[in-house]
């Protein structure tokens, strides 16, 4: 059985399942993790009270998938783990961000097999067993049945609603947080800066240098981050949240200055 981390007593977490819920009720109220949110957090319960580096962080959890991301694409998963884990009912902030040092988790974590945490199912005492069978407990007719069972169907499938909206909210690509900023040379040009003129200066001044295969209907989403020495730029024939969307990136390592 793979180890599955318990936090501050509240909260059960499991990497290999990408499962994050509180104990009671677990795992009918665990979310799903995306992809890095959840390696990201492995990360940190693994070294709980340990500082670990953005550049540990990217090698970790995207490098070593082939992946390159800018610093924004790891606060926005440092984010996703804080709203999961609040989602999941823990009250405590137990990531902290260290400016200029990286990350830490702050937590009480336990690890060990899935069922040392989750107790099983008291039995029932006899005496309450042979008050049952000699009828001390009157039972319900079939009218208070069938309006118990509804209230349950009901209630199951709110909470399955909830689960559902908690999931896609914690999943949503990175991509779709970045703001549109119109088209430029036959591409429709989305930015990770809200400041529309300066995301369209930046990225005609990187097509004037550097040439750009934009095709008529390409997206191309500008990623302009100072913290990083670079500019990376995605190009997708569609919507890349669409399953056949086919997209290349572009990264400049020379950083943009308005000023050039």
């Amino acid at each position: 059985m793979k180890n599955v981390f318990l936090i501050n007593d509240a909260i059960l977490f499991e990497p290999e399942r990408r499962r994050l819920g509180p104990i009671a009720g677990y795992p009918e109220r665990a979310v799903t993790l995306h992809g890095p949110v959840n390696a990201c957090l492995l990360q940190l319960l693994e070294h709980n009270e340990q500082v670990l580096t953005q550049r540990y962080l990217f090698s970790t959890v995207w490098e070593k998938q082939g992946a390159v991301v800018t610093t924004n694409a790891l606060y926005q998963t440092i984010a996703s783990i804080r709203k999961a884990l609040k989602t999941a009912g823990l009250a405590d902030d137990i990531i902290k961000t260290l400016p200029k040092e990286g990350f830490t988790c702050i937590a009480r974590v336990r690890t060990g097999e899935i069922e040392t945490f989750l107790a099983p199912e008291k039995i029932p005492d006899e005496s309450v067993l042979d008050a049952a069978s000699s009828g001390m407990a009157e039972s319900p007719t079939p009218a208070k049945k069938r309006t118990f069972a509804y209230w349950i169907a009901g209630l199951l499938f709110i909470l399955s609603c909830g689960v559902f909206y908690r999931t896609w909210k914690i999943d949503e690509p990175v991509l779709a947080s970045y703001h549109n900023v119109g088209q430029i040379n036959q591409c429709e040009v989305y930015s990770s800066w809200l400041d529309q003129d300066k995301s369209r200066r930046a990225f005609e001044s990187l097509s004037e240098r550097y040439p750009l295969n934009c095709n008529p209907g390409d997206r191309a989403y500008l990623t302009l981050n100072h913290a990083q020495r670079g500019v990376t730029i995605i190009i997708c024939d569609k919507n890349p949240q669409d399953t056949d969307a086919r997209c290349h990136s572009i990264y400049y390592r020379q950083e943009y200055h308005e000023e050039e």
